[in-house]
């Protein structure tokens, strides 16, 4: 049975850029396959959190990477849980100019922190103060460099010449603009690019998580359930676990 947008129900999401890759391609397909059209925003965690709390977007439901930005929204928010985790660390598409460099890096013949180092490169990540990878990048590269170290990589926390909005970064790493990016293995993995965490407690795995929250004030909050059900228990789990999302036992957040 096939359905036209117009014909099928509504369920509005807000989620993370980092998920921008199977919301938008498999996860969109197989809602409208079950009569549902998926109207998705993506975007940086903090920066869509701060839409919902002022009041600017009202959607069904929320993803986001740092369950404390949910925590944050309080009556807002019906009922949440942290669902699926990932890993931080580079990557890079065949474009990059700099693609042997890192390919040396994932032989293992190179020192990740010494190509990072390398003159001229162009680095691209997010930025910290609307988007938690962004955070976790100055975090997880302090990690493994130190202070000194993180800065003679990333210069400075907002150096505008490496900081790109979350839904920007991807296309530009596709289509070689910048050299090689910080990503989670998630989006990585999904959009075919050549992967390398950061090595040790510098990947921040057992920190970076996703949340599902369903909003109080759904506007269609039977299909905020069954999205719900979707995500967490139904095909849109296997989707989301081939895109490189590791799925966690549930915990309920709220």
């Amino acid at each position: 049975m096939f359905f036209s947008i117009a014909a099928a129900a509504v369920v509005s999401v807000l989620y993370a850029g980092s998920l921008v890759t199977p919301m938008e391609g498999p996860i969109k397909a197989a809602l409208l396959a079950q009569g549902t059209a998926f109207e998705g925003e993506p975007g940086g965690s903090k920066k869509l959190a701060n839409f919902i709390r002022d009041g600017v977007r009202a959607p069904d439901v929320f993803i986001c990477v740092d369950p404390a930005l949910v925590s944050g929204l309080g009556d807002k928010v019906e009922r949440a849980e942290t669902f699926a985790g990932t890993s931080l660390g580079i990557g890079w598409s065949d474009r990059s100019t700099r693609a042997d460099l890192f390919a040396q890096v994932a032989r293992g013949t190179l020192p990740l922190l010494e190509a990072l180092r390398t003159p001229g490169l162009r680095i691209g990540r997010t930025d910290p103060q609307l988007d938690p990878k962004g955070a976790y990048t100055i975090e997880g590269m302090k990690l493994l460099a130190g202070d000194a170290g993180e800065r003679a990589v990333l210069v400075d926390d907002e150096n505008a010449a490496q900081i790109f909005p979350e839904e920007d970064l991807l296309a530009r790493i596709d289509t070689g603009e910048a050299d090689v990016g910080f990503f989670y293995r998630t989006e990585a993995i999904a959009r075919g690019l050549h992967f390398v965490p950061l090595p040790g407690a510098a990947a921040l795995t057992d920190r970076i998580t996703y949340t599902l929250a369903v909003m109080k004030d759904a506007p269609h909050p039977e299909q905020a359930r069954a999205f719900e059900a979707f995500i967490l228990s139904g095909e849109g789990r296997e989707i989301l676990e081939h895109a490189g999302l590791t799925y966690l036992p549930v915990v309920r957040r709220k």
